[in-house]
């Protein structure tokens, strides 16, 4: 982080040269695999095919991606059009690096509608009510669900409007310790103790926060905070429900779902074409469970910004729209990856895919709404790298909750006042 605040100063974009042709080149980076590679090149060339005036380098950074960024903005090279995330956006948008939208929407140079995609993706891209990016895709969690496992253990599956208590017990009736060595075969609920991504919906649903609304006030230490974190930890308790790790090792909880020792799974909607490919147990998603606020997951959100310093503002805006479309978005949502930012596109067939599973795809659509637009400081990095740090000997069952926070208050409040 300390490279990037020190180089935004110095930012500029890549040269304005293009190959001599008299095209104008835009740069475009973008992260991802080897498949979503593939998807940019076509995008790439079905946009140059509309735009014989433009060229596009698609430059492909599968690994690093932001430090890379940071890199290219301290060197003057930052790409004229960049895959950002909700995550990392507010870095940028401080420094005043990203070309504001808001007042562009639905203009001739700009013809995207803001009523085409879910609000909750918009204001994950967006900080103090001003558009940074386009969103591509949304992200939330449900619960993945291996129906198999419930037959083969003549346990009920659960109720779809369940809740936090409803789930710990499943997960209970769901545990298998056949030998009685307190090291069970098989487990109810998965559990990650990192990234925050994975636990907060077990925090914000029973009224919890990290953070006071300004973003620079802690909230940790509140009561239905710790209780929250304190409850989640105890599902690897006395009688765990879910694997620690020495349980696992380096096996992750997608890795355990798919071996079929795990019955439940909170993840996103990237797994589903793994799980399409690689299983053959049927299987489902849930929507995660209510607790005393209700469900509340957050709303993450990827898309495409443009550096405020482009060379060539009209034609990357151009880009932009493009990839905003109707038809790039079916594009990504054809392998089943993402959940498309755009209305049309999810609520189509091609996201909703009748006769594949999941069978209740929509849950994903239905989880928008309760959830929570994902909003951080610029500090993020370094507060949820100190924070994950306090908390590991919670999950790990060596402390309890509201000691690791007493002890981390001051640390991380020194992060956030910097």
């Amino acid at each position: 982080m300390g490279v990037l605040v020190l180089g935004l100063g110095l930012m500029g974009c890549a040269p304005a040269d293009g190959d001599g042709s008299g095209k104008t080149k835009l740069v475009l980076s973008f992260w991802g695999s080897a498949n979503e590679l593939a998807t940019f090149k076509q995008l790439v060339a079905d946009f140059e095919a509309l735009h014989p005036d433009i060229t596009v380098e698609a430059r492909h950074i599968p690994q690093n991606y932001f430090q890379k960024i940071h890199i290219l903005m301290a060197s003057g090279l930052t790409p004229d059009v960049m895959m950002v995330n909700s995550l990392s956006l507010p870095v940028y948008s401080e420094h005043d690096q990203f070309l504001p939208l808001t007042d562009l929407l639905g203009t001739d140079a700009f013809p995207v509608e803001r009523a085409d995609f879910y609000a909750g993706a918009l204001a994950a891209l967006s900080r103090h009510g001003t558009l940074y990016a386009m969103p591509r895709d949304v992200s939330n969690l449900v619960v993945y669900v291996n129906k198999r496992m419930f037959e083969q253990a003549g346990v009920p599956l659960p109720p779809r409007n369940w809740t936090l208590d409803q789930m710990r017990q499943t997960a209970r009736r769901m545990t298998r310790d056949v030998n009685h060595d307190g090291h069970p075969e098989q487990f109810g609920m998965s559990f990650y103790a990192k990234p925050p991504l994975f636990w907060l919906p077990f925090v914000w649903s029973e009224g919890g926060r990290l953070l006071a609304d300004d973003l620079h006030t802690l909230a940790i230490d509140r009561p239905e905070t710790i209780n929250a974190l304190q409850a989640y930890a105890d599902l690897r308790g006395n009688e765990p429900v879910a694997p620690r790790r020495i349980d696992t090792g380096a096996v992750t909880m997608s890795q355990l779902f798919i071996q079929e020792k795990l019955a439940m799974m909170v993840n996103g909607r990237w797994m589903v074409p793994a799980l399409r490919q690689q299983v053959g147990f049927d299987w489902d998603v849930w929507p995660f469970p209510r607790g005393r606020q209700g469900s509340v997951v957050g709303i993450d959100a990827s898309g495409y910004a443009i550096a405020k310093q482009t060379q060539h503002k009209a034609e990357a805006l151009k880009l932009v729209a493009f990839l905003s479309s109707r038809s790039a978005q079916a594009r990504w949502t054809e392998s089943g990856l993402i959940i498309p930012a755009r209305l049309d596109v999810a609520e189509s067939n091609l996201f909703l895919a009748p006769g594949q599973r999941p069978a209740h795809a929509r849950v994903f659509l239905e989880v928008i709404a309760s959830g929570m637009p994902s909003r951080t400081p610029p500090q993020w990095d370094e507060f949820s790298e100190a924070l994950q740090l306090a908390l590991e000997p919670v999950w790990e069952g060596r402390t309890q909750a509201r000691d690791a926070v007493a002890g981390s208050t001051a640390e991380l409040q020194r992060i956030l006042a910097h």
